[in-house]
């Protein structure tokens, strides 16, 4: 005679195992269907949530709101720490902290204010790295498939994203390193997906001014710098130059489709001719500095030391045109 007091906690233990098992591994294409909706849905969807980020080893509170659609508007309120807020209204970007213009690195200044959404608009980056689908799991109450984008060499960063179940909107995402070690997450606490937020919510509180960006033009003329040794995948965007440093100084753009990188070269103080190379590392955002005599190469970017180090010692001058 079978004893039902014995078989409900083995029945409640499988259910459970089930349901916490990862799944079988889906074809490359499920995966880029899955980022391209994902694409989409940061664009187009309304929403308006509280999201933890982790990064530089603190831990940070936010509030988003966020209306899609042709007339695209999102604002980024701090709910710890100093008070910051970002607005942006289609490609104008208003940034406060303590009610003072912040300057932000323009690599950091991404199409949209989640933080850690790679732009996959492109398909440049599918042979640089590999893509797949893990378990299901859940977030802010939403059910989550998970996708995994993984580089196929050291020079570069890898991410799992959390995309929601109907919508595909991100309610989490990791950048993690070769080891797996998550450098940098952010993730939902509490989501309202479809809610679009009142006027109130996407406008910047009080008076403020344009973001304070660097000054800098686009370059006109021949290139006076290059990086003969990029890393596989890392291809020129464009130059620019900053508009009070002396004639030479540029800033190089470089990108493999998901990474960006950005190499400033400029005149050098002949006191400090001869110094180390420096490396510096915030959560994904990576510093170096390497010195050449006359002139200083500074490059930074969202990846390891090791791109930014073979970019930096590799810079040279254009030979000019005879």
């Amino acid at each position: 005679m079978i004893s039902w007091r014995g078989v409900y906690p083995i029945l409640a233990a499988s259910i459970l195992f089930a349901s916490t098992r990862p799944l079988l591994a889906e074809p490359v294409d499920e995966a880029r269907n899955l980022l391209a909706q994902m694409s989409a849905a940061v664009r187009e969807a309304n929403y308006q949530g509280s999201f933890i980020y982790e990064h530089n080893s603190r831990i940070d509170a936010l509030r988003i709101f966020h209306a899609g659609g042709r007339d695209e508007r999102e604002r980024l309120v701090s709910m710890s720490g100093v008070r910051s807020e970002v607005v942006r209204d289609g490609g104008t970007i208003t940034c406060l902290q303590s009610g003072v213009p912040t300057v932000l690195l323009p690599n950091r200044i991404a199409a949209h204010l989640l933080p850690l959404v790679p732009d996959v608009s492109g398909q440049s980056f599918a042979t640089l790295y590999a893509l797949g689908v893990g378990k299901e799991d859940r977030v802010a109450g939403y059910r989550a498939r998970i996708v995994e984008i993984t580089p196929r060499d050291t020079y570069r960063y890898g991410y799992r994203l959390w995309l929601e179940d109907a919508t595909h909107l991100p309610l989490r995402s990791e950048v993690v390193d070769a080891t797996q070690r998550s450098l940098e997450q952010f993730m939902f606490v509490a989501l309202d997906i479809g809610a679009k937020p009142k006027e109130s919510d996407l406008v910047a509180s009080g008076d403020t001014g344009m973001m304070a960006m660097p000054a800098e033009t686009a370059l006109a003329g021949a290139l006076k710098w290059r990086v003969a040794d990029a890393p596989p995948g890392f291809v020129f965007l464009r130059a620019q130059r900053p508009v009070q440093e002396p004639s030479g100084a540029e800033h190089l753009m470089y990108s493999d489709g998901l990474a960006n990188v950005s190499v400033y070269i400029e005149p050098h103080d002949a006191k400090a001719a001869g110094a180390p190379d420096r490396a510096t590392a915030r959560g994904v955002l990576s510093v170096y500095s390497h010195d050449m005599g006359a002139w200083k190469v500074t490059v930074l970017g969202d990846v390891p030391r090791v791109t930014l180090e073979r970019m930096a010692r590799s810079v040279q001058a254009v030979a000019a045109t005879p």
